[in-house]
């Protein structure tokens, strides 16, 4: 496991931290201001949360006031934040230039893109001839947030241009570190995910027996970590998480949850994960209540080839669309190209969707270091759906299979 320099009581010793090390952060911004050199950038605006977070080490909640972090051509980051989160941003040793303003909408006259502006004069980033990167043309539109573009409050001269895939291609594939927090993210979903399974019963609805489980493989979960760990991208939820879908709901990829109580004959897809360092897992499984019928036997069959084609397929050097032509080309052997509803997986890591997809439109290239999630799903009107997910890392010859729960079908055979 990694270590990081958090430190216990009075003493000196390196403790077990479970988060990135700031040489790591580091390394990302030297690779950041070489691709920038390269595409003859001056600078790098961010306002996306977990770019910011990637880059940075600086996680927060993101509201209605704009916060952004800009790379200069030298220096370590730069940042604008409100008032209220001056003390949390001084606490980020890459960042050593901040610009705070007051609250927002009612701190004052001036709108806080104006304050990013007087940073980036201060960076000498703002000034004619310029050419400014950013990931977003302005902060997004978060809790009825409003106000100007990037490209409108720069001085004339100055040109702004998209940029985002440059922190994007660097989060695709993992560092060491990285992996080893998406490994022990498995290692609570799968916890989680086996209470889940242990309190499935007739009557009982996904959310409360979701919220047990939950609770109790966090509580395991933070008192095996210690007093290093903390959440830093599950939010207000637990950070570790189950949940599940049932009956006719599962035909949806993304269903509603619903109080209706688990009936015999139900099937279920699940889904659980947790948040080491930031970064999250997914495991899913499709599972059912007493004794499965023929139809639900032939279903669940084929998808576990179909998940099993997109595991052989993936490989360095390969493409993305030509792994998705490849399971498309395995839902028609197999009789079942009408039941799908969504591509076969995507980028997994600080966040649950990330960049890329497994996608007939994507011709990105895998690379070793990639972490996917590897999800065809069979969606049949009047019966069920059926989709295991599994979250795998690309070697030099395929896949490594980081999420373990069973997946046969006696396995996911639940009785009532």
């Amino acid at each position: 496991m990694v270590s990081a320099s958090a430190q216990q009581g009075t003493g000196t010793t390196p403790v077990v931290g479970w988060g990135i090390e700031q040489p790591e952060y580091d390394a990302r911004v030297a690779r950041v201001r070489r691709e920038l050199e390269r595409r003859r950038l001056d600078g790098l605006v961010l306002f996306h949360p977990i770019r910011m977070a990637y880059l940075s080490g600086f996680f927060h909640y993101s509201t209605e006031r704009p916060m952004a972090i800009v790379v200069g051509p030298e220096g370590g980051l730069a940042a604008l934040v409100p008032h209220l989160e001056q003390d949390h941003i001084a606490a980020i040793s890459g960042v050593d230039r901040v610009m705070v303003y007051p609250e927002y909408p009612t701190g004052g006259a001036k709108h806080p893109l104006l304050y990013l502006g007087d940073l980036l004069s201060e960076m000498g980033l703002n000034a004619k001839g310029t050419r400014l990167g950013y990931d977003s043309n302005g902060y997004l539109d978060i809790n009825g947030y409003d106000g100007p573009l990037l490209a409108d409050i720069v001085a004339d001269g100055v040109e702004t241009l998209p940029a985002r895939d440059i922190i994007d291609r660097l989060r695709a594939v993992k560092s060491e570190a990285e992996l080893a927090f998406i490994k022990e993210s498995c290692v609570w979903g799968n916890l989680a995910h086996r209470l889940m399974q242990e309190k499935l019963a007739l009557g009982r609805n996904a959310m409360e027996i979701g919220i047990e489980a939950s609770a109790e493989a966090s509580r395991t979960m933070i008192a095996a970590l210690g007093p290093t760990y903390r959440p830093l991208t599950a939010g207000f939820g637990t950070p570790a998480m189950v949940i599940f879908s049932a009956g006719a709901n599962t035909v949806q990829p993304h269903g509603l949850l619903h109080t209706r109580g688990l009936q015999r004959g139900d099937v279920l897809i699940t889904g659980a994960g947790a948040d080491v360092g930031g970064y999250n897992s997914e495991l899913e499984r499709t599972m059912i209540i007493g004794e499965p019928t023929p139809e639900f036997e032939h279903c669940f069959e084929r998808m576990l080839q179909l998940q099993q084609t997109a595991f052989d397929a993936i490989r360095p050097g390969r493409t993305l669309s030509e792994v998705e032509t490849e399971v498309g080309a395995a839902f028609a052997d197999l009789g079942v190209a009408e039941f799908q509803r969504h591509h076969t997986g995507h980028g997994i890591g600080l966040e649950g969707h990330e960049w890329p997809f497994i996608d007939k439109g994507s011709d990105d290239v895998i690379e070793e270091m990639m972490v996917l999630t590897i999800e065809p799903g069979i969606y049949v009107s009047g019966l069920a759906g059926f989709r295991h997910s599994d979250t795998v890392v690309v070697r030099a010859d395929g896949v490594e299979r980081l999420t373990y729960y069973p997946r046969d079908l006696q396995s996911m055979i639940v009785e009532p």
